[in-house]
């Protein structure tokens, strides 16, 4: 994406009816950047990335919060966690996995994507995911702001158009009272 104005409905409208998308407008909306420490140099411009997109949007730099964890696997949970806390409108998740010479990156990869996917499907909050699933170092340095763009970039943007469609349709992140708890299954033994 990486260029603010650009949504989906910009390649093309067809067919009439009513149409609902969010605007590019976090103004007085709050983000919490959940982000992985492992790779850490790659994770960091990505982070960078998703403050210059929300500030872009309009989000003071108070309203963003940045909440760390040690690697992509961890994600999901902190982003529960944070989401939980009904304290945000939107969640960026960041992260970079690089394949190495076993499985483990194929792990990795698909249970951060399958639990971030999870969180954002309940449609309780905007989830954006930022986590990269790169072949090698170079791919990951492209995608984290070259001339390839700043993938920490886009995913800010689909979190704040999310939460602005979110509060269009009545779904914004849901606001509780203090010591209330949000009815999302736990898991038992």
């Amino acid at each position: 994406m990486s260029h603010p104005e650009t949504k989906a409905s910009s390649y093309g409208v067809t067919g009439a009816g009513v149409a609902h998308e969010g605007a590019l407008k976090a103004n007085g909306r709050r983000f919490a950047l959940c982000a992985s420490r492992f790779n850490d140099a790659i994770v960091e411009k990505l982070i960078d990335g998703a403050r210059a997109a929300l500030r872009q949007a309009g989000a003071a730099d108070e309203d963003v919060e940045l909440f760390r964890c040690p690697g992509a696997m961890e994600l999901p949970g902190l982003a529960r966690r944070v989401a939980e806390s009904a304290r945000f409108e939107g969640i960026v998740c960041l992260g970079a996995v690089i394949r190495g010479g076993t499985p483990h990156f194929d792990l990795v990869v698909n249970e951060a994507a399958r639990g971030i996917g999870t969180l954002s499907a309940e449609g309780r909050i905007a989830v954006a995911f930022g986590v990269l699933a790169c072949d090698t170092i170079e791919q990951a340095i492209e995608r984290s702001g070259t001339e390839s763009g700043n993938r920490g970039f886009d995913a800010a943007m689909v979190a704040v158009e999310m939460a602005d469609l979110y509060a269009g349709t009545g779904g914004a992140a849901v606001r509780l009272a203090p010591g209330v708890t949000p009815d999302i299954p736990r898991r038992t033994k």
